[in-house]
């Protein structure tokens, strides 16, 4: 079984100190910028260097996040930033924007890059992609099973890291746009407002399937209870979430996952592995919203996987309502579990939660009153919400400093010789001399004497892991002398360990490429046949898009009827292509010489790089800025599609050449959730999702590919006297999706010819600023 890294979540300094007094063997934080926990309290450059610097004298690994997205007018200040990185002692870099990948190999050799779950990877020709273009390890996207990642390990020389406990998100991660379309804030830039924690409804056909729930929020995951089989199949490293939970959080979570860990290497018999059920009552009583699941680690995306009642931590359930007098307003309540005074409950009531303190200790199995100014229902749950005796336990675990580096010593002393004494971490080894070792007069130091003194490393952040002396007897030394020889011993070593050779600050400067950008073309994405026959109707239209198609008859029938139109033919890949539709595909999608392809995964464009075919890339591979713009174009894509969280406004400065789409119902959710199959039916057809604000949202399922895609009700649409200002336009794109053969044709004679179209739309999503 492989050593495993247990990986833990930081987003403040005490936060670091309970991860690392628990058992972490490596963290994860964000400086103030370029991170995607906006609102974690982060670190400024001193305080990065401060707990890299303790984290390095203590053996544990420190990576930095910089995984959002990056704007052209940042670039400068993403360089800025990548030039303080190189001289702190740091492990990796986490990120999304292949830009950075770009500026790092040209600029900073010596940083390592680790692949964002932004990213989405989820196949074995994503991973080979990522391998191919340098990086050491992926954050493999959550919505794997177990054996989908073993593939990966199987067929990839790359790291792997997985989430294994923490927040799960209903989208793949860095395929969400709904917090950007809601109100401006992106998840891909590190500002989501968790839209998928409001309340919705389904309906189909304008019929109620299901009213005010949290139809998007999951469970948290949890995966103690299958940590052999995951560490098993040979993934690296184990993530934690919760960079913006507390302390004692991250001090639960670590702690009980490092003691499982240690478990499983101790036995090294699966069949005796067993969770015990207290720790997962404590870890529940941390947090937990409805329960837990274990992700998709075991099963596809199902009901049981999503927290319907409640977005928030609920706590541990420990009892019940069994009356309420309403005179003396006064609850009785029976609890499983002993209370104390400063616990916190919270009581569930049919359409209100009421909360209170505990003042005083309670027994558990028996019923206790409890003041209460507002009624409770009879029969309602009860949880416990804060666990007073828990959190100061959890507390004292990081409230001193404890976490030590092993290290062997070797002292040495020959009279009428300086006493040496050496220290040796790993490869890393110092040496010292002291006074010379004089004859005993009298009282010679004993060899006991000696080794005692010289292995008092005390508030040091080291600990002796093996010691040997070669002394010579009736030999003498001051007991302080010995002291101040492993002083300098201690510092000489940590200043070793901290040593970064600093690197002078290179010149950033962008290579303008002279993109000799024609008269930009008109695209048409389809998914039907019908909406085919329309596009294809109009000579100004020169490319199509056609939605792969599992019918093989449908696919051919569209490049025929295209390739008879003398327009060109790109098959649009799947949003997700996982490795059972590589090898199930692989042949019907890249056989034909005549077609080209638009790509929306990392491995499919590596793919059809690799084959040499036309590869234009999808607006989900979120390309905002030159820099990852020029990586793909360097590497032979053709044209490039522009984030949709590029506003009008940045678009004016966008230097390198770019496809826009300028109208469709666009995805701002790709999930490998399918609320149509939860809620009780297969029948595809006319579901809508409504939030709390009566705003509805299309749905659209990819059976084949086992996806579901929530779209915008109103299609964005994007006037052509709103593009006449913007340079470097290469292609308009129409993209096509719920709309019937007469709306179709109305939307291209409004775009082709400016007639006025009267279905509704928006464009307000391209106007406003996304943060």
């Amino acid at each position: 079984m492989n050593t495993v890294e247990l990986l833990a979540p930081v987003g403040k300094l005490e936060n670091a100190y309970a991860a690392i007094e628990n058992g972490a063997d490596a963290i994860f934080l964000g400086g103030k910028i370029f991170n995607a926990r906006n609102q974690a309290d982060n670190f400024d450059t001193e305080n990065l260097r401060e707990i890299i610097n303790y984290c390095k004298l203590r053996g544990i690994k420190v990576y930095i996040t910089l995984n959002t997205l990056i704007k052209n007018q940042e670039l400068d200040s993403l360089f800025n930033y990548l030039v303080e990185l190189q001289n702190l002692n740091i492990d990796a870099i986490i990120i999304q924007d292949l830009g950075i990948a770009k500026l790092v190999k040209q600029y900073f050799p010596t940083i390592t890059l680790h692949a964002s779950t932004q990213l989405s990877v989820h196949s074995v020709e994503d991973a080979k992609f990522l391998k191919s273009q340098g990086f050491k390890r992926i954050v493999l996207a959550r919505e794997l099973t177990l054996k989908e990642i073993g593939e990966i390990i199987q067929n990839v020389d790359i790291e792997i890291e997985t989430f294994v406990h923490g927040a799960l998100c209903y989208s793949y991660s860095g395929q969400c746009l709904m917090s950007s379309l809601i109100g401006g804030r992106s998840g891909n830039r590190g500002r989501c407002a968790q839209p998928c924690r409001m309340e919705y409804s389904l309906y189909q056909n304008d019929k109620i399937v299901a009213k005010n729930r949290y139809l998007l929020s999951p469970k948290d995951i949890c995966t103690l209870d299958i940590l052999p089989e995951i560490l098993k199949i040979g993934v690296h490293s184990l993530k934690v979430e919760g960079r913006m939970k507390s302390p004692e959080y991250v001090a639960s979570v670590i702690g009980t996952y490092r003691k499982y860990i240690d478990k499983i290497r101790s036995e090294n018999n699966q069949k005796l592995y067993k969770v015990n059920d207290e720790d997962i009552k404590k870890l529940q009583t941390i947090f937990n919203r409805g329960g837990f699941s274990r992700g998709y680690y075991k099963n596809k995306g199902n009901a049981d996987m999503i927290t319907v009642k409640s977005p928030k931590n609920i706590g541990l359930k420990i009892g019940h309502v069994v009356s309420y007098d309403f005179k003396k307003k006064q609850a009785t309540i029976f609890t499983e579990k002993e209370l104390h005074a400063g616990d916190g409950i919270e009581i569930w009531n049919s359409k209100k939660h009421i909360g209170t303190g505990i003042s005083k200790q309670y027994p558990a199995h028996k019923n206790f009153i409890i003041n209460l100014n507002e009624p409770a229902e009879k029969g309602s749950l009860v949880y416990l919400s804060k666990d007073h005796q828990l959190l100061k336990d959890l507390k004292k675990t990081y409230e001193k400093n404890n976490r030590k580096l092993p290290i062997s010593a070797y002292a040495k002393g020959i009279i009428g010789k300086p006493i040496e004494l050496t220290l040796k971490y790993n490869s890393t080894s110092i040496k010292v001399f002291g006074e010379i070792l004089e004859p005993a007069q009298n009282n010679p130091v004993t060899v006991e004497k000696v080794a005692s003194q010289l292995q008092k490393f005390g508030a040091t952040p080291f600990k002796i892991n093996q010691f040997e002396i070669d002394w010579e007897e009736n030999s003498y030394v001051v007991m302080s002398k010995l002291n101040e020889l492993r002083r300098s011993a201690t510092e000489s070593l940590e200043a070793e360990l901290l040593n970064l050779p600093q690197i002078s600050a290179p010149i950033y400067k962008q290579f303008e490429q002279n993109f000799n950008i024609k008269k930009p073309t008109l695209v048409v994405a389809v998914k039907t046949l019908d909406q085919l026959e329309v596009a294809i109707s109009y000579p100004q239209i020169e490319t199509i898009y056609w939605e792969w198609d599992s019918t093989v008859e449908n696919n051919q029938k569209a490049f025929e009827l295209t390739s008879n139109s003398n327009k060109k033919f790109f098959i649009a890949l799947p949003y997700i292509m996982k490795n059972s539709l590589w090898n199930i595909n692989h042949e019907l999608f890249f056989d034909n010489p005549e077609v080209g392809y638009l790509c929306r995964t990392l491995g499919q464009a590596h793919k059809v790089l690799e084959l040499k075919k036309p590869c234009h890339l999808d607006y989900n591979l979120n390309i905002t800025n030159y820099e990852s713009a020029t990586y793909w174009l360097n590497l032979g894509v053709n044209q490039l599609t522009i984030s949709e969280e590029v506003n009008k406004s940045e678009l004016k400065g966008i230097n390198f050449p770019f496809q826009k789409i300028i109208y469709g119902h666009l995805p701002v959710m790709t999930t490998e959730q399918c609320l149509i199959s939860q809620n009780g039916t297969c029948n595809k057809n006319n579901y809508v999702l409504e939030d709390r604000k009566k705003e509805r949202w299309n749905i659209v399922t990819n059976c084949q590919a086992c996806y579901m895609q929530i779209l915008t009700q109103l299609p964005t649409y994007i006037y052509s006297q709103d593009l006449k200002s913007i340079s470097n336009l290469q292609s308009s794109r129409v993209q096509f999706t719920i709309e019937n053969k007469k709306i179709a044709k109305d939307v291209l004679e409004s775009v082709i010819f400016g007639k006025p179209l009267i279905t509704n739309t928006n464009s307000n999503f391209f106007n406003k600023v996304i943060e």
